[in-house]
């Protein structure tokens, strides 16, 4: 599940626990276990968690399904014009490279299908989640010349390509793209052949933790991500089977994030962050902090 995905399914299941203080604050908590447990660099939910607490806080639960339509509806928009600003970067003729299957990457290629611009996308198969095929299929469908490649031929075809726009699960103050394992690799392949990469990054997933130092935990997979039960059974005992879900793509080989408020070298993140919010630090509070006190507030 991409991270706006995931982000909609948080939404989606506040929702549906709007009946009454209780239990809305259970499920707020239970979510914000989820996320720290299983996607930890997830800042789209990090960042709604957070907005949601100090709703809650400053305005106590009453409007709370209405404050979160609200978000939603932003949250929308924001990626939507993220994914335009990011389709004005390509033209007729163009050839793409791209991997895994972000909303606002689909976003970006319905735009582009729909202003008639004609362009071909090589999709990498995105493992170990082969996130890939569902991206290749949602191309043909719309009736664009796709290429599904396998993840360590990226270097092989990119002599082919001319653009590589790809999605994330969230940007480092640094510039830093944190995104599903192999981005980096794929930024790299893209720099060596200077080709050019833009990542469409609506400002919903910045980490606000990484303004202070805060370091971004990794997470991974284990064996079932690789093989089926009866595979693992005839291999031998003594291994250990790693897979990083994500990786780390230094803002030296981005050349634009595509943001709601337009496109900017990942350098530019605090005069972004200052246009926006009208201050660089953002001055945030622990979000541990911030749930601990929601729970007491709506358990009274």
């Amino acid at each position: 599940m991409s991270s706006t995905e995931y982000l909609f399914k948080v939404i989606d299941r506040l929702l549906s626990n709007t009946s009454d203080p209780l239990s809305f604050s259970k499920i707020y908590k239970m979510i914000y276990d989820e996320v720290e447990k299983t996607r930890p660099v997830n800042t789209a939910s990090i960042n709604l968690l957070r907005e949601v607490g100090r709703y809650i806080l400053e305005n106590g639960f009453n409007g709370i399904s209405e404050f979160l339509d609200t978000l939603r509806r932003r949250y929308e928009d924001a990626c939507s014009e993220a994914a335009r600003i990011a389709a004005n970067r390509v033209v007729d003729d163009d050839v793409l490279m791209t991997m895994s299957n972000g909303v606002c990457l689909r976003r970006m290629f319905k735009f582009l299908v729909d202003e008639g611009i004609r362009f071909s996308v090589y999709v990498l198969e995105s493992r170990p989640g082969m996130e890939g095929l569902d991206l290749a299929s949602y191309l043909d469908r719309l009736g664009v010349k796709t290429y599904l490649i396998i993840d360590s031929a990226a270097r092989f075809f990119m002599k082919n390509v001319k653009k590589v726009i790809i999605g994330a699960e969230a940007i480092a103050v640094n510039g830093a793209v944190i995104g599903k394992v192999g981005t980096s690799l794929l930024c790299l392949v893209a720099n060596e052949s200077r080709v050019r990469v833009f990542v469409i990054a609506p400002l919903y997933k910045f980490s606000y933790e990484t303004l202070h130092g805060e370091l971004l935990e990794l997470p991974e997979g284990d064996w079932s991500y690789l093989m089926d039960e009866e595979i693992r059974s005839g291999l031998p005992e003594n291994y250990r089977a790693r897979v990083p879900l994500y990786d780390v793509t230094p803002p030296h080989l981005i050349d634009g994030l595509a943001t709601e408020y337009g496109l900017f070298a990942p350098q530019a993140i605090p005069a972004i962050i200052r246009q926006v919010y009208g201050e660089f630090p953002v001055r945030t509070e622990d979000l541990e902090i911030i749930v601990n006190r929601v729970i007491e507030v709506l358990s009274r």
